[in-house]
């Protein structure tokens, strides 16, 4: 009876500290989440930067090509 209960106490301590370790991997988790949505975002708002880039330049080389004055 006495070792049923020390096991059990080990059992419940193991359940404990998987249970801590469980939330510490949600908590980061989460937070990689948020960061990942951040800079999909981010990312975004370049790639929507550099498509406006590139039409300048585009409209800037058509100007050049055609002599038109700067």
């Amino acid at each position: 009876m006495e070792g049923e209960m020390a096991e059990l106490i080990e059992w419940q301590a193991r359940c404990g500290d998987l249970s801590n370790a469980l939330e510490t991997v949600r908590e980061e988790r989460d937070s990689a989440r948020s960061s990942v949505d951040l800079l999909m975002h981010e990312n975004a708002r370049l790639e929507e930067l550099t498509r406006q880039m590139q039409g300048w330049i585009d409209r800037l080389r058509l100007h050049i090509a055609q002599g038109v004055e700067l």
